[in-house]
């Protein structure tokens, strides 16, 4: 599915134009700026008003993308803990546009309602309020719904919404968002978290090169625990403009915190002028939930910590340094086996960042080291450079 192109982020997860008529929630004088655009969990709704990011924001319209399909919305489909991006309406001078955007969407079948256990479209996944929904008559078995949920350390998901949706247009639809593991290319097919494996065409895949550890929404048909997919995206945030706030987990930062992944999406810099709210640079750290404010060349403009959901100890040993004397390397699987005794295969992507004149191809008999992260089981290269 074509993402929004959010314009002027995790600036972010959500966002919102200075001129719409929502008052702003932040306090700190550092807050009061609302940023052009944004991407985050929605935190509460009143009639056409959203809170997002702690910023309150108008909404003029709704809408969920399909394949190609542009779904329009109402208001009062929005619910507390939905992903969404918001963007200015470019059909009205007042009001935000607010595009759904969910991890998995599809089927819902409840296999345990008191412990929350459900399924879609045979994904396990575990929401605690689920029993409350189920009880309350607004979810059944059955129901196409809406997934909104963060990475979690493992190959899982944290649910944050399950929310029921009634549309001719969506009663077919399944997508899924997460990252790839066991990528194999001969056979055109990965895996995405515990145990679906995805099958894909080479004209399905949109955005790039797959590679292990990037971030893809899958479309297609789920038959058990494999898709076939129509349509495979990467997603990135290598287009965010300017003055963009986005939410998201901190899912790898530099060993000097001059950098950070977010939700294994985008690479992002601090710098000297970066600003910090409710923390400071030591706290970023794997696994941390913040708030950044983007500028040029995806600099770090503002980071604000989101300490009520903190969930880095989870995270605790994911981060990793690697040193040693590189053996070989696969062109085909972007890949390169590192030590003697104990061999590790590291894998690298898009996002990895090569230093002191360093190239994947020049990696062969060179000692390195390596800052690496856990995803799926695989060591994901995020940084590599020459040993001291």
């Amino acid at each position: 599915m074509k993402k929004l192109v959010l314009v002027s982020l995790l600036g972010a997860i959500l966002t919102g134009c200075g001129g719409g008529g929502g008052s702003d929630d932040k306090s700190d004088n550092n807050s009061n700026h609302r940023p052009n655009a944004a991407q985050g969990t929605i935190e509460r709704v009143s009639g056409n008003v959203i809170t997002v990011n702690g910023h309150q924001y108008d909404v003029a319209s709704v809408n969920y993308l399909a394949g190609d399909e542009n779904v329009a919305l109402s208001t009062t489909q929005l619910s507390p803990g939905m992903l969404v991006a918001l963007s200015p309406n470019p059909t009205r001078a007042v009001g935000q546009h607010v595009q759904l955007e969910p991890t998995i969407a599809g089927i819902i079948t409840i296999t345990n309602k008191d412990s929350g256990q459900f399924t879609v479209n045979g994904v396990a996944l575990t929401f605690p309020k689920l029993s409350a929904l189920v009880d309350q008559g607004h979810i059944r078995g059955g129901d196409w719904v809406m997934v909104s949920s963060l990475p979690t350390a493992t190959d899982g998901y944290k649910v944050l919404s399950v929310v029921k949706f009634e549309n001719e247009i969506l009663k077919d639809h399944f997508e899924i968002e997460g990252t790839i593991s066991n990528l194999d290319k001969t056979n055109l097919r990965f895996n995405l978290g515990a145990a679906l494996t995805v099958i894909y065409t080479q004209n399905s895949v949109e955005g790039g090169e797959l590679a292990n550890g990037l971030w893809v929404e899958v479309e297609g048909k789920a038959i058990g625990n494999t898709i076939n997919a129509t349509e495979v995206e990467i997603e990135t945030y290598d287009d965010i403009d300017n003055d963009t706030e986005i939410e998201g987990l901190l899912t790898w930062v530099a060993n000097d915190k001059s950098a950070f992944e977010l939700n294994y999406r985008g690479r992002f810099n601090v710098t000297a002028q970066t600003r910090f709210e409710d923390g400071n640079k030591n706290h970023l750290v794997q696994g941390t939930m913040i708030e950044v404010t983007t500028g040029t060349n995806n600099t770090a403009l503002e980071i604000e910590f989101d300490n009520d959901n903190d969930d880095s100890n989870s995270w605790n040993g994911n981060d990793i340094d690697i040193e040693g004397t590189v053996n070989s390397i696969d062109e085909t699987n972007m890949s390169f086996t590192i030590g003697s005794r104990n061999i590790d295969t590291i894998y690298v992507n898009r996002f990895t960042e090569f230093d002191d004149g360093l190239t994947f191809r020049s990696l062969t008999q060179q000692e390195v080291e390596v800052e690496a992260s856990i995803v799926n089981g695989q060591y994901i290269a995020s940084e590599i450079e020459r040993l001291d």
